[in-house]
């Protein structure tokens, strides 16, 4: 393929009819299957195709995992572009990343003044992408409306633009008959971004555009892959935490028909020392994946079981309760003199709470298929982070750099943190470079349970005091955890004028981010804890919140240093819970309502849950309104979609998920042992609601979890006195009732 340069490039674009942004001098890892980007060898940055047959193009660059940002991010780009939505294609781009020197680390490209992120996760992508596709959709307007001031011979400001058409009086020009003069022209005017009450597109209602694709099975996904020659990989990992193979017999392995080689994986890093990557096993490769399988059960390994042989769940209790004995906590957050008002407080709670691991349970399990030949590598992966897939590719290969490698990140079946590690994409590359062939590498349910990286499991101890007008003085939260994480900074600390925050942590199952990572546990905790603050005030536990939240008009969160919490965004959301709830309505017998609200990464959430518990322990989940704040809202049909997704996984985790672990090994690693929630646990009744406001936009797919899981305990103990403090809830009711 000839080699072009960006003046070249745009030449071609221009001769072809189109106007296309682009981003100079930057690296490409390029999917050249895409015929969205055939033929171009040059980074594409921001891009935005407009043909001379009126169709339009958007490309969006952070990768899909089903959260509907492939539909959101070109919403953006099309507002400032003034187009027909409906009408306009999307296309993920291939990974844009800046040139290494061989020293430092890929890292994403630039556009203007911006890093184009290209990472799903911590609901990040509208709030770094928002200003950035502005801009994009606006430079793009600007260009058309300057080849259009051409044409009509009047300036630009003597023009308007509605739905891909530039207006003049009673005369118009489409997009598409000016993308050929605007691809060489310059803007002599900085391009005027519109005033938000002008939005036609930010703020509707937009299907997922993939959704035809999806439902009629023609969108393609890692598992769909297939290459000439491609081989198939099933690895036996070594199922004890962080143990390697001690020695292994691969003889009646090779006898299986179908089988074709066995390779050794080493642990990345082999230093055992540091944090895991890829685990320790033995990769069967054959001809298809029954054979690979097959081939597996015929191995005869020798596990060494590590430190962690005598680990079960009781062994890690044992372990918090030393860990708390000793009293050496780090302190993360600390104001006024907790120690002082808390011997001074009229009334006093000292309260724990326990939660387990928890799996992510992603619906396709990892999957990747890589292709190493002498001077080049082909990937497919389903990977959250573009830099990430890169980084770690290139280090694994070592003597290729990203100008060999092709690598397209696949649209991932879910992924909530899980496809942030990109162990089954080094593994393939291991494999194909192994034995010189295509391999695609598949993961069992099973694999993937037991090889998980888990949300860690964690103790709350929590201390709160209150004065005789019964407002909260005083409270002391130290997080126990196996993993170095704290969300101690979280409401109510700011609202508390003496309160002092702490962690202590080990480490045991390798640890990884899962929906909402740190404010999931802590919402359960705090907001747990705020509501049995409110039943010993005496106070309804809706108004005691809102009270809290009148006493300052914005506090700092230090997790998000570009915001801060502003009491009134908090008492919208939980108003437009309580009120779509119906809270403080007389309840049958047996029922009962528990509030809950949260901040998850600059987005407000509030949460009402009605149950009915039988006499029996029977649970039922009545009625659910959940409403969140994320400022300006891109697409609320996919806003809804990700409020009801993120409560029910927290119902979910609540219910029954836990992590099992026996002799150092996780021991229920599918769904018959491993307890997901079936339908007949959800709300009969669910509203999802979204705040209406011109507040700077924050991500969708994680605010609405912390929320739910206290907002369901603290209806439980509304509903029949009973407190849950240590999740899975699991039989607990039906014990305590029969008691």
């Amino acid at each position: 393929m000839e080699r072009m340069n960006r003046r070249r490039f745009l030449e071609i674009s221009a001769a072809a009819g189109a106007l296309i942004l682009s981003t100079p001098n930057l690296g490409i890892a390029q999917d050249n299957t895409n015929d969205s980007f055939a033929n171009l060898d040059t980074n594409l940055g921001l891009f935005l195709k407009i043909n001379s047959d009126e169709s339009i193009v958007i490309g969006y660059s952070v990768p899909e995992m089903g959260s509907g940002i492939s539909t959101a991010l070109p919403m953006i780009v099309a507002e400032e572009l003034d187009v027909d939505f409906e009408k306009i294609k999307v296309d993920k781009l291939p990974p844009l990343l800046q040139k290494s020197d061989g020293r430092t680390p890929y890292k994403d490209a630039e556009y203007k003044q911006y890093s184009i992120f290209q990472e799903t996760g911590g609901s990040n992508a509208i709030r770094l992408c928002y200003d950035m596709l502005r801009d994009a959709g606006a430079e793009a307007r600007a260009l058309i409306l300057k080849a259009a001031s051409d044409e009509f011979g009047v300036p630009v400001s003597e023009l308007s633009t509605n739905r891909g058409y530039v207006i003049y009086d009673d005369q118009r020009l489409s997009y598409g008959s000016l993308a050929e003069k605007a691809a060489s022209t310059k803007l002599d005017f900085e391009p005027r971004l519109k005033d938000p009450k002008d939005f036609k597109i930010i703020g509707t209602e937009q299907r997922q555009k993939a959704t035809p694709e999806i439902v009629t099975g023609k969108q393609l996904y890692a598992m769909d892959i297939y290459m000439p020659g491609m081989l198939t990989a099933v690895i036996a990992r070594c199922p004890y935490i962080d143990g390697i193979v001690k020695s292994y017999d691969d003889k009646e392995a090779l006898k299986v028909p179908g089988v074709r080689h066995i390779i050794r994986i080493n642990r990345i890093p082999e230093d055992r020392n540091a944090k895991k990557y890829v685990a320790d096993g033995v990769a069967v490769i054959a001809d298809n994946f029954w054979a690979a399988q097959k081939g597996r059960e015929a191995l005869k390994i020798e596990w060494d079981d590590s430190k962690f042989a005598h680990v079960d769940n009781a062994w890690i209790d044992r372990k918090f309760d030393e860990m708390l004995a000793t009293g050496k906590t780090n302190i993360k957050i600390e104001h006024g003199d907790f120690d002082k008002a808390y011997e001074g407080a009229d009334k006093k709670l000292e309260v724990t709470y326990d939660q387990p691991y928890w799996a992510h349970i992603i619906m396709e399990n990892p999957c990747s298929v890589v292709s190493v030949e002498k001077n080049k590598v082909k990937a497919y992966a389903m990977s959250q982070v573009a830099s990430k897939a890169m980084n770690e590719l290139v280090k694994v290969l070592p003597g290729y750099n990203m100008e060999q490698i092709d690598i397209t990140l696949m649209r991932m079946g879910t992924g909530f943190g899980r496809k942030d590690k990109v162990d089954s994409l080094l593994e393939a590359a291991l494999c194909s470079k192994a034995v010189g062939k295509p391999v695609k590498v598949i993961w069992t349910r099973e694999d993937d349970v037991e090889q998980d990286f888990f949300n860690p499991k964690g103790r709350h101890v929590l201390r709160g005091g209150l004065d005789k007008q019964g407002k909260i003085v005083a409270a002391n939260y130290i997080h126990c955890t196996t993993n170095n994480d704290f969300a101690t900074h979280a409401f109510p600390a700011h609202y508390i004028p003496n309160y002092r925050g702490e962690n202590i942590y080990t480490t045991i199952l390798p640890i990884g981010f899962w929906r909402a990572p740190t404010e999931n546990v802590a919402g359960f905790a705090l907001q747990s804890f705020v509501d049995e603050m409110a039943h010993l005030a005496g106070k309804d536990p809706l108004q005691f919140r809102i009270d809290m939240f009148n006493m300052s008009e914005g506090t700092p969160y230090p997790e998000q240093s570009m915001d801060h919490m502003v009491g009134k965004r908090f008492i919208t959301v939980l108003e437009m819970a309580a009120k779509k709830a119906g809270w403080g309505k007389k309840l049958p017998k047996g029922h009962g309502m528990g509030v809950a609200s949260f901040l998850t990464f600059g987005g407000y959430a509030a949460t009402v849950v009605e149950v009915k518990v039988d006499n029996d322990g029977t649970l039922t989940i009545i009625n659910t309104v959940a409403t969140v704040d994320p400022g300006i809202v891109i697409n609320r049909l996919g806003a809804r979609a990700q409020i009801e997704g993120g409560t029910l996984d927290g119902f979910s985790a609540a219910l029954g998920q836990e992590v099992n672990i026996e002799g150092g090994r996780v021991i229920n690693t599918n769904l018959d042992s491993y307890e997901m929630a079936r339908i007949a646990s959800t709300p009969h009744n669910f509203t999802a609601e979204v705040t209406n406001n011109a507040y700077a936009p924050k991500g969708m797919g994680e605010m609405s979890l912390p929320p739910a899981i206290p907002a369901l305990c603290n209806a439980i103990y509304d509903a029949c006195g009973i407190r849950i403090r240590k999740l899975p809830i699991a039989d607990q009711l039906s014990k305590a009732m029969r008691v």
